[in-house]
């Protein structure tokens, strides 16, 4: 159900997006198109996703023969080594200039 309400919410939104691009070409503002169309892509993306597995199930309405099938683990210590290492590489990016000066 939360994944109809985001999907229909993202389409809403990607939808209001393409108004403010074809404003903008009828104004000749092609910069601002282009930037409000990449708006349209990072919005219109998902919700398509979203409104495609409209009709699939969701995990959570498994029925109890699937739901005492194993659970596999897949480590993730990489990606939040990444997530860590990217955060301190921002805060150290916005510190060390205030530092330094």
């Amino acid at each position: 159900m939360l994944l109809k309400i985001l999907g229909i919410l993202l389409a809403v939104s990607a939808l209001g997006g393409l108004y403010m691009v074809f404003l903008a070409l009828r104004a000749g503002d092609v910069s601002g198109a282009l930037l409000f169309f990449g708006f349209v892509l990072l919005l219109g993306l998902p919700a398509f996703a979203c409104l495609r597995r409209w009709n699939t199930a969701c995990a959570v309405d498994a029925t109890e023969e699937n739901a005492n099938a194993p659970v596999r683990f897949v480590p993730h210590w990489f990606m939040m080594a990444a997530l860590i290492l990217t955060a301190l590489a921002v805060l150290a990016a916005l510190v060390i200039p205030h530092v330094l000066r």
